[in-house]
């Protein structure tokens, strides 16, 4: 929530109207400066939408007299915080004007209570329209009007409300909208708009209206979330419209939000996070999905619980349909949906899920219809080729150690190592202690397990890298008893996962990591998940997904000098 912490400001309703501000902003963010300008775009409208989500809520709000914000320009004080709407001299960004960010915060301003924005054709749209009025004096009668109007400003419903007087306060009320949707072709995007007539009070919602029917999906095109099937199918030059399972992706590949990241992720580090997602809006490929060229809030059933796909080591010029914009400090370059060749095949990507409950999530329903629509026609052209083995590069499997049986045990939450997620972590040792103490992992199989080396993935929310390990060694042993040392070395201090390769084969039941040093003066030990690099047996495809668990970012200014064991939220 982008409120109330360092240098706040506070606001009462309609002081940025006394300001004169043309333009204002985006951050500066790419993986490529080809795509800075629409990076930084995108980002900026993302960050608007939010910040227009948390005011408006405030002015619905019984009983909430005013709000604070960390502040209205970037802040390059404490780390990178590029979380203002003017850049750091109070300069205009972009992509907002003072006029339009008066709609929503203002002396007066009109507010719907939308539940939601994303509708099928068939619904009743019903939506209660109300007034917050902070200006010198009551208004009286005050006649107030609404219209729906299309991506071309063209108004296709419209309607008044009773004209009344508008007392200083808020929670006045106007009136509802009431119509249904059926009347308006679909799919479209639309705004409603509600202003006072006569005044330069209005505001806007967007609203997103697709088919309430279920396509009939094309026969030519296969649709799936398993690599076997895709593979097989491509390569005897069909066409796939694959989506990976969160699981399948190696640990590069972040999952998404659906808010932005908070000043930056050095300052508060977590595995995923986005700063929205640039879109190519004019592709075949999203004809029958209406978007802009940012995300707008029909994308959030979409990314909610989504995996991209990181493509750093994939060729340059395959351009993502859909990507989204990681943090700058990380910089991945990541697909949401993409296209490739693949041999004789053609692949669409979408690293979304949109097979489950498609009867109440309308917006993941369309977007596959509209996929599945531009791959059956003759217009579905990849310009870039891949290799099965590119594909397949992008693949770990992260559930291996569920899968093999594996238990954990150490001195606290040992199992966290090994339940393939990252935003979950291992932690032992006494910060406060007069010296670092070694710690042991055992890791225990109930059957012997080929592997060949293994990838660690270091906690990933503290800011000054709490417990990562510098030197370690690495045993293997059959009974748990009798240990051989197969490895020894130094990992460095990284977010990143690391790849710990043996350089030959080895077969064991149990597995002893033991962290001999850490970094500077810290005497913890931390791991988010530890994994073998399996090389026995093709073990049976599982349709079994993982849902990763909230991580929050851990403040060395909170947490410093508190034991492992009391890092846990008081209860009020």
């Amino acid at each position: 929530m982008l409120v109330g912490l360092f240098l706040p400001i506070a606001i009462r309703p309609g002081i940025i109207a006394e300001r004169r501000w043309t333009v204002l902003v985006a951050m500066h963010h790419s993986s490529s400066l080809s795509r800075n300008k629409d990076f930084a775009y995108a980002s900026g409208r993302y960050q608007l939408a939010c910040y227009k989500e948390e005011i408006e809520a405030n002015l619905r709000t019984p009983g909430m007299d005013g709000f604070q914000l960390l502040d209205l320009h970037d802040y390059l004080g404490q780390g990178t915080a590029l979380v203002g709407l003017l850049d750091a001299f109070w300069e205009e960004k972009g992509y907002v004007t003072a006029k339009d960010f008066r709609r929503f915060n203002n002396t007066t301003v009109p507010l719907a209570r939308l539940t939601k924005l994303v509708f099928a054709s068939n619904a009743q749209l019903s939506v209660p329209v109300e007034v917050a009025h902070f200006g010198e004096r009551q208004l009286e009668n005050v006649a107030a009007s609404w219209r729906i109007v299309d991506a071309s400003e063209r108004v296709q419903m419209e309607g008044k409300f009773p004209a009344r007087a508008l007392p200083i306060g808020k929670n006045i009320p106007l009136g509802t909208i009431n119509t249904e949707l059926s009347k308006l072709p679909a799919p479209a995007r639309y705004k409603i708009v509600v202003g006072l007539d006569g005044t330069e009070f209005q505001n806007d919602w967007d609203l997103y209206v697709y088919p309430a029917t279920t396509p009939v999906e094309p026969k030519s095109v296969l649709v799936t979330s398993s690599w076997v099937a895709a593979r097989e199918r491509l390569a005897a030059g069909g066409k796939v419209l694959y989506t990976p399972r969160k699981a399948d992706l190696d640990w590069r590949s972040p999952p998404l939000d659906w808010v932005p990241v908070f000043w930056n992720r050095l300052m508060n580090p977590a595995w995923g996070r986005m700063l929205g997602m640039w879109i190519d809006d004019k592709h075949p490929a999203l004809k029958q999905f209406p978007t802009e060229n940012y995300n707008g809030w029909q994308w959030t059933e979409i990314v909610r619980g989504a995996r991209a796909v990181n493509l750093d080591n994939l060729p340059r010029e395959l351009q993502p349909i859909v990507q989204p914009i990681d943090d700058w400090n990380r910089n991945y370059k990541l697909g949401l949906v993409f296209e490739a060749n693949v041999g004789r095949g053609k692949l669409m990507v979408a690293a979304a899920d949109l097979a489950t409950d498609l009867d109440n999530r309308i917006a993941a329903r369309q977007l596959r219809r509209s996929l599945l629509s531009y791959m059956d026609s003759a217009e579905f052209d990849p310009k870039t080729a891949l290799t099965r083995g590119q594909i397949e590069s992008l693949f770990f499997d992260t559930r291996i150690m569920k899968r093999l049986g594996a238990t954990a045990s150490a001195p606290g939450d040992a199992a966290n190592v090994i339940d393939g997620d990252p935003n979950t972590f291992w932690i032992a040792g006494d910060p406060r202690a007069a010296s670092r103490q070694n710690q042991e992992l055992t890791i225990s199989f109930p059957n012997a397990v080929p592997f060949s080396g293994l990838v660690i993935m270091p906690r990933q929310n503290h800011r000054e890298h709490e417990g990562d390990i510098r030197e370690y060694t690495i045993q293997i042993s059959s009974d748990g008893t009798n240990w051989t040392e197969v490895k020894r070395g130094e990992l460095i201090s990284t977010f990143d996962p690391q790849t710990i390769a043996f350089g030959k084969n080895v077969v064991a039941k149990f597995i002893k990591i033991t962290s001999l040093s850490g970094f500077g003066s810290d005497k913890t030990t931390a791991l988010a998940d530890v994994a073998v690099i399996y090389t026995g047996p093709k073990l049976p495809d599982s349709d079994e997904e993982l849902e990763y668990k909230r991580s929050k970012a851990a403040s060395p200014d909170i947490d410093e000098g508190v034991a492992p064991e009391d890092r846990k939220p008081k209860k009020p």
